[in-house]
């Protein structure tokens, strides 16, 4: 180790925050070293051709840093949808090389220097050498959690049920018929981003995919296609506060709210039935993937867990799966990294530890540089769902005062209405206050509305409303809350309340169906719901769970209709590309051993595959047994 730096602060990834984050802290005064693993600094918008926002919100040096890239597209004569990559390449190596940032390319962090659980700065690793960096406080932009993986953090990685991660996408560019350049962002397959041997195979899939859909060389002018993944989730290193979707939902306020975020749930799946009850009723029942909403960003998400002198400032700070799926859009990662590098300096200013950082401090200088607004810190809190015609006075008064039994006879009204959703939304909110009501309302309720009120119920996990679930499924009942592609039909959104229920009243129309359903989607549905049930169910019936597991795993054509966001069946079914064979073979494998059958050769066969988000899938379904296992 020949070389060694000391630092006030020191930034680890010059990525999409981190570059925020160094020209941040610099500008409130701190000495900064910047580590960037790659040959470039700016990350998805930069190295992965991302040139166009999608939502999050505006405010702080981003604005100054997208208006000087504009400027330099225009004396460069060049056109392009959004920003080009290559001018913000150049307007942050300008601004970062005024603020004299010491910036160390092409190095990797492989150890954090620790004093007990105090960071103390990393040791990184470039070509030639390891360089020792010692900094008063460390900022963790490194997108994945590394830095605070290596300081011994505790975190999350992918969704609860088998962990797999969100898709990733490798972005080609072409120049149209009008001389613009442009990007074709499509989802290519998932991923593993903590096995560096499953991203090197990301990379391979991503590039042998990248002419689709008819497309050639000849036809589709590419004129490169990355060079970076497009990677939408990593770890999430668990902080001080855990952010979660329902805080932004009911728009939850924080004292120590240091930033906002916006967009929708941008949950790119298809296969909800992997994904949470939250998402699964938000989205699937619902139908509010379109739906727009955001909220508080406390400071504490910043702070790892039992963790001294670090802060997360990128996409793995402290927050839920489904909370990450909108949290994470390049203005608002802009924004998380100003704040972190920013609350850095103050720190080192004051010297004090990151924890016992004055946080009010911390939001004048927010206020000041345009991350925050005064409002942010005096608004009350007001819930995005409303009703047509609704005020932000009938949602804070709610909030401030509770729901009066008044209030839920007036949402019950809107039951089989085109307003369901959000009545459905804060039924469900409101808990038991909402039963007697809706029982009451049932009495003398018919066709939509009773839909309706037997659909709040449902989600209350009232057994009075088993009978018209049970009626919704068999019946088929097709109707939809609206067209978007990823809203489910009734009869499928009653069989989601059913199995959060635990009700098997359908067991035996599943089996019939499940034989017969060629559609992916659907039978992860089947299948989790007869997870659900199964456990319970005397030997006798549970043969017939066995049987259904064993026709899907049977069938090996099964899971190559898996659409891919932005792609559709425009990449071929491939193993490694869109297929979900593993998904519902894996699923199946865990109803087989439920069922009190033998699953787990095959669950262990997949914990060796080559695919690493497919190990992890197999691996965490083998503990969920084993633990299972131990409870019973």
């Amino acid at each position: 180790m020949n070389e060694r730096l000391r630092t006030d602060v020191l930034v680890l990834g010059g990525g999409t925050a981190g570059v925020m984050a160094a020209i941040a802290a610099a500008e409130e005064g701190a000495d900064v070293v910047l580590v960037e693993r790659d040959s470039a600094l700016g990350g998805v918008g930069v190295r992965a051709g991302i040139q166009n926002y999608y939502y999050g919100l505006t405010g702080g040096i981003q604005n100054r840093l997208d208006q000087s890239t504009r400027s330099l597209q225009k004396h460069w004569e060049s056109k392009a949808s959004g920003l080009l990559p290559e001018a913000k390449s150049a307007a942050i190596g300008r601004l970062i090389e005024r603020l004299g940032i010491h910036v160390v390319y092409e190095a990797t962090v492989a150890e954090m220097i620790m004093e007990g659980r105090t960071v103390k700065g990393a040791v990184v690793e470039s070509e030639r050498d390891a360089i020792r960096i010692e900094a008063r406080v460390t900022v963790d932009a490194t997108g994945d959690g590394d830095a605070a993986d290596l300081a011994g953090a505790s975190y999350t990685l992918g969704r609860e049920w088998d962990g797999c991660q969100h898709a990733y996408s490798l972005i080609p560019r072409f120049v149209d018929e009008n001389n613009v350049v442009r990007n074709i962002n499509y989802d290519v397959g998932w991923l593993d981003v903590t096995d560096p041997v499953d991203v090197s195979r990301a990379y391979r899939v991503g590039r042998r995919v990248v002419w689709r859909a008819g497309a050639t060389p000849e036809t589709a002018h590419y004129f490169v296609a990355g060079p970076q993944l497009g990677v939408r989730e990593g770890r999430r290193i668990v902080g001080d506060y855990v952010l979660r979707q329902d805080d932004l939902l009911l728009d939850r306020r924080f004292d120590d709210v240091v930033m906002r975020c916006f967009a929708h749930l941008e949950n790119h799946a298809y296969d909800y039935a992997n994904e949470s009850d939250l998402a699964q009723i938000w989205i699937g029942v619902l139908g509010q993937w379109k739906f727009l909403f955001g909220g508080d960003v406390p400071y504490r998400c910043l702070i790892p867990l039992g963790i001294e002198g670090l802060l997360i400032g990128c996409r793995a700070l402290s927050q839920d799966h489904d909370c990450g799926n909108l949290f994470r859009m390049q203005r608002d990662m802009q924004k998380l990294g100003e704040v972190s590098g920013v609350a850095a300096a103050m720190c080192v200013r004051t010297n004090a530890l990151p924890r016992r950082l004055d946080v009010k401090a911390l939001q004048r200088t927010l206020t000041a540089r345009g991350v925050l607004r005064e409002s942010d810190l005096t608004r009350e809190s007001a819930p995005w769902l409303t009703f047509s015609g609704g005020t932000p006075e009938d949602r804070q008064r709610v909030v401030r005062n509770g729901a009066s039994p008044e209030d839920i006879r007036e949402i019950i009204r809107y039951l089989g209405t085109d307003e369901e959703p959000a009545a459905l939304w804060w039924l469900w909110q409101f808990g038991e206050a909402s039963a007697a009501p809706l029982l009451e309302a049932m009495r003398d309720a018919e066709g939509g509305r009773l839909r309706g009120i037997a659909f709040a119920l449902g989600l209350l996990k009232r057994e009075e409303s088993v009978p018209y679930l049970a009626s919704s499924f068999r019946n088929g009942e097709a109707d939809k809350p609206n067209e978007l592609d990823r809203t489910m039909e009734r009869w499928q959104s009653a069989l989601v309340l059913l199995r959060r229920m635990g009700s098997d009243c359908v067991f035996d129309d599943v089996l019939a169906r499940i034989r017969c359903e060629r559609k992916c989607t659907t039978l992860l549905l089947y299948l989790h719901y007869l997870i659900a049930v199964s456990g319970r169910l005397a030997d006798a019936r549970k043969a017939g769970a066995r049987a259904a597991a064993q026709a899907v795993l049977a069938d090996a054509e099964l899971g190559d209709d898996y659409a891919l966001h932005g792609s559709g069946v425009s990449i071929p079914a491939a193993a490694d590309t869109r297929s979900i064979k593993w998904s519902l073979d894996a699923t199946a494998a865990y109803l087989l051993e439920v069922a009190g059958g033998d699953g787990r050769g095959l669950l262990e066969r997949y914990a060796r595959d080559e695919r690493g988000y497919v190990r992890t899938a197999a691996g965490i379904l083998l503990e969920r047994l084993k633990r299972a296992k131990r409870g019973g």
